[in-house]
């Protein structure tokens, strides 16, 4: 797709409907829900910049993974099944801002039989993706968790 918006632009994109069904479905997370929205909408603009990225430099090294939901990241997908399941303005917003449906397609990791090794090279790219797009603080905010463990 060549006709990627600016993250700003898919940012500014609100629906107090899912925000509010995420709250009343996951009041352990309630507190979270604006910022989850928020990065769930970052990830799915990712994803597409990957795409774009993918098709025009098909052959480079650093762009030959799938920007999987990670375990890490299950909050920004809980907030994702909540926006899907309002079909039609999530249908909507994939067509305004992506120009196409996006599909969730869960346990991505099983369904790609990917082996330990190259599930760890899949992320390490990755990672290195989000850091190089999205920056340190995005990707500290995504993988706290397994960054900590790695250092």
């Amino acid at each position: 797709m060549s006709n990627l918006p600016n993250l700003s632009e898919v940012l500014a994109y609100q629906n107090l409907q899912v925000i509010e069904r995420f709250k009343a479905n996951h009041p352990l997370e309630a507190h979270r829900a604006e910022y989850l929205f928020t990065e769930m909408l970052r990830y799915l603009w990712l994803c597409e910049k990957h795409d774009c990225d993918l098709a025009q430099n098909p052959n480079d090294p650093g762009l030959q993974f799938i920007p999987v939901m990670h375990e890490e990241m299950r909050s920004i997908d809980t907030m994702w099944h909540e926006f899907i399941l309002i079909t039609r303005d999530y249908s909507q917003f994939c067509s305004q801002y992506f120009g196409h449906f996006i599909h969730h397609e869960p346990n991505m990791r099983e369904t790609l039989n990917l082996s330990t090794e190259q599930f760890i090279e899949s992320l390490q790219l990755f990672l290195n993706y989000i850091y190089d797009v999205l920056g340190e603080e995005v990707l500290k905010n995504w993988f706290q968790e397994h960054l900590s463990l790695a250092a």
